[in-house]
């Protein structure tokens, strides 16, 4: 099946995807998620493996030049799954495509990666936010695709997130999707009309909503605070799990997004980041690192170049939280 580069063909297989795999982690988490560690103590399920399967399987069969860059692949799940986890997976992806494939198959799928003679590079996080998957509280399956390495669209599947936040006992399961000078609408996963979403950009300073990691180690709360103090804003610090911060920020539900890490010397992943830039900057957001610079995904997995994130509402907002990260961290 293979397909034109056209925006409205690069967005219908990442729609695609987005659903099949938000469906592969509904599956799952109806059962008992099988969690199988990683070499860096982090944690991994056959819902991660299945869905970077299902997802890749898309691209391949209708972009089968592009480059991919994912987080997973399947060398640690032949290592660790198993019998049982080699059946379970090869059951899930089986039943999500409706057809019969092998574990051969899957793990092809998983490692896929392109020919790498494509201006189109596709960055998935096939579960953002395991750890929130788990708890069956946030997480997010995020497609992001570049144009010669800059965010050009993205759909932000957040499966456990309330379709209207001030419901929060209502229906869940959202997906964002954004295109260069497009914008960003939002459609419930079970289907509906999609809404043109927009940042809170007019947010006075002082009120702005924050938004942080629930893992310590992918936010430095202490700095967040320490930054809320100096620059004087009261909205609020809530923490969630995943890119759906970024879909919240956009739908105008927050005013500012902020990761800074508590290792001075990490640096981010490109997979937890480029779907949800372009959701946020679609909306009217604005997306640097924590010293206002432009991310620069050009170098490969990390954003080696930059410190940390930082997404807000408005330009306005921006420079504002910038300078007060910069006398937060002064002071530390």
């Amino acid at each position: 099946m293979l397909m034109s580069d056209s925006l409205a063909s690069l967005l219908k297989i990442a729609r695609i995807a987005g659903e099949r795999a938000s469906k592969i982690c509904q599956t799952v988490l109806d059962g008992t998620p099988l969690s199988l560690e990683k070499g860096d103590k982090s944690p991994v399920t056959l819902a991660d493996y299945g869905c970077q399967a299902v997802i890749l399987r898309e691209v391949a069969s209708a972009f089968p030049d592009h480059v991919i860059v994912a987080e997973e692949g399947s060398e640690h799940l032949k290592e660790t799954a198993g019998d049982e986890g080699t059946k379970r997976i090869v059951e899930l992806v089986s039943g999500n495509l409706e057809e019969e494939v092998n574990f051969d198959q899957v793990c092809a799928w998983i490692d896929h990666q392109g020919t790498g003679k494509s201006e189109y590079t596709w960055s998935i996080d096939p579960i953002d936010g395991t750890k929130g998957f788990l708890r069956r509280e946030q997480y997010a399956v995020a497609i992001g695709i570049m144009k010669n390495n800059v965010p050009y669209a993205g759909v932000l599947a957040c499966p456990n997130l309330p379709v209207d936040l001030n419901q929060p006992d209502g229906p869940r399961g959202v997906l964002y999707v954004a295109a260069k000078g497009q914008g960003t609408t939002r459609v419930a996963l079970d289907g509906g009309e999609a809404t043109p979403v927009h940042t809170n950009a007019q947010a006075d300073a002082a009120a702005c909503r924050v938004l942080g990691s629930v893992e310590s180690a992918h936010g430095d709360p202490a700095l967040v605070v320490s930054m809320m103090k100096e620059a004087g804003i009261q909205g609020g610090f809530v923490r969630y799990d995943s890119q759906a911060k970024y879909g919240i920020l956009a739908d105008g539900n927050a005013e500012i997004y902020v990761r800074p890490r508590s290792r001075p010397d990490y640096r981010e992943n490109i997979w937890d980041h480029v779907a949800g830039v372009i959701v946020a900057e679609e909306a009217g957001g604005k997306v640097t690192d924590l010293d206002g610079k432009a991310l620069n995904f050009a170098l490969g997995k990390r954003l080696t170049e930059n410190r940390g994130v930082l997404a807000t509402a408005s330009a306005d907002i921006h420079d504002f939280v910038v300078k007060g990260l910069q006398l937060a961290e002064a002071k530390n």
